[in-house]
């Protein structure tokens, strides 16, 4: 038992770090993905984006091949500069993008011997493989007049005014000679382009103009990829754009196609089953590399000692829900939880994680749960860790909704308010505090306080207490 201990104390919070064919757990939302049926995943962030697109990343085969795309720390003003001056805004980088999906699968092309050896040898020779060291360098490449010259000249396309042309400027002609060379020369293969990490640029949330740029760049590639789906499906071909965005930024895009999105878009959230299932899968595995068989009840019991733990006033609450309590209902919580727990029993001789040891991984991890919600709310409110502090210095956890917005009141016209959230009225911090699960709804039938996290659709009730996470207390000095 102690081996598994030491497995699980060796999680890994990110995904990317984590041996993906050992612990990434398929779900139905993954399926739906691989066969085309759905290509935009939106969610918090820990709710599994990147494990996803980890799994669709290491998942090539003869007749399967992805590329991931990545933006995090990428030049934005790169991609601002080629807009298509035949679009109005939020389209103006609509082909842009379409730009990139097809390069990345002309270059995927270059893997897959299955294609005519002529045309393979031919694109080969444009798509070099030092290429694929760094996306920032390969974008920069393939941005490059010469480079837009080049697939013109694959096309049949060898007109001079052409070739010496600024790529921004033959999109109308570029565009449409890609589609047709993948149309000619693809085979059945399924090819994956996997956009990620799509919100650095999103910290220039105050700057009006930058948000524009920003909102527009990611209005246009969800309708990129809409309309690259629609054209290659009418001729078979498997090409698969896929892309992660955080839910936040997606309720800020407003276009009349956005219905239509709804069709093909996976909102990640999980409820209690599901994280069960994927906890028993992660203990199985942690026993076993290759366990295909997990119940949740045997799995859990192999790791915890007690199935059930008292709290206050001697009630006794399982062990799952205590956990479940303090999380947002996200793998990354779980996973963060029961690593520190598993390390904390090493280090104190045990062979199972006790009720002691849960308790005592509380504080630390309330710690860590702040510095997350912390991360990704400063974009919007800056001071967030402030606003925070002065909720604490009353030692509540509870209130009625007028007492505190009262509160964030008094608190914007203190020297610690950023001059920044000063302009954001009170009930809109709330709105966001809710959105992200800050803070939630007692509600009137149980008393019990409801997040939206757990219904994706809510929204503040200014009727109902407003209740501060159980998993904020401890760090905020509530308990």
């Amino acid at each position: 038992m102690t081996d598994l201990l030491q497995e699980v104390s060796k999680w890994k919070l990110e995904a990317a770090d984590e041996d993906s064919r050992r612990y990434f757990y398929h779900t139905s939302e993954v399926e739906s993905l691989e066969n085309g049926q759905d290509s935009m995943v939106i969610g918090r962030k820990g709710t599994g984006k990147t494990a996803i697109c980890r799994y669709f990343e290491t998942e090539n085969d003869y007749d399967q091949f992805s590329l991931k795309l990545s933006f995090k720390e990428f030049p934005f003003n790169l991609l601002y500069s080629l807009e298509d001056k035949n679009f109005t805004t939020p389209s103006q980088y609509i082909s842009l993008w379409k730009y990139f999906i097809y390069n990345s699968v002309l270059k995927l092309m270059v893997s897959n011997s299955a294609i005519d050896p002529e045309f393979h040898r031919r694109l080969k020779a444009h798509y070099t493989d030092d290429e694929f060291d760094q996306f920032g360098s390969l974008m920069e490449s393939w941005t490059k007049k010469a480079f837009g010259a080049g697939i013109l000249s694959l096309s049949g396309n060898h007109e001079v005014e052409r070739v010496e042309a600024r790529i921004e400027d033959i999109w109308q002609e570029l565009i449409p000679s890609m589609e047709r060379l993948i149309v000619r020369n693809i085979d059945s293969s399924k090819y994956f382009i996997v956009f990620d990490e799509l919100d650095e640029d999103y910290r220039n949330y105050w700057d009006k103009e930058s948000r524009t740029r920003y909102l527009s760049l990611i209005t246009s590639l969800l309708k990129a990829i809409s309309n690259v789906r629609r054209v290659f499906s009418d001729y078979d071909c498997n090409i698969m754009p896929i892309v992660f965005l955080r839910d936040d930024i997606y309720e800020l895009l407003s276009d009349p196609d956005k219905n239509k999105w709804e069709d093909h878009l996976i909102n990640l959230s999980w409820k209690r089953a599901a994280i069960k299932n994927m906890l028993a899968f992660r203990i199985a595995r942690s026993n076993n590399p290759a366990a295909s068989e997990f119940d949740f009840d045997t799995e859990w019991a192999k790791l915890f000692q007690h199935n059930y733990m008292r709290v206050g006033n001697g009630k006794q609450v399982a062990t799952f829900d205590y956990i479940s309590s303090l999380t947002h209902s996200r793998p990354r919580d779980f996973v963060r939880i029961l690593k520190d727990a598993a390390k904390s029993s090493i280090s104190q001789g045990h062979k199972k994680i006790t009720t002691d040891t849960i308790k005592g991984v509380d504080i630390n991890y309330s710690g860590k749960f702040r510095e997350e919600l912390v991360t990704e709310i400063d974009g919007v409110i800056p001071d967030i860790s402030s606003l925070l502090a002065h909720f604490g210095a009353t030692h509540k956890q509870r209130y009625r909704y007028e007492v505190f917005v009262n509160h964030i009141e008094k608190y914007q016209k203190t020297d610690d308010c950023h001059e920044q959230t000063k302009l954001l009225s009170a009930s809109a911090i709330t709105k966001i505090l809710f959105h992200f699960s800050i803070v939630g709804n007692a509600d009137r039938r149980s008393n019990r306080p409801v997040y939206k996290y757990q219904r994706t659709h809510l929204s503040v009730n200014t009727n109902e207490p407003l209740v501060f996470h159980r998993g904020l207390l401890k760090t905020m000095g509530l308990h």
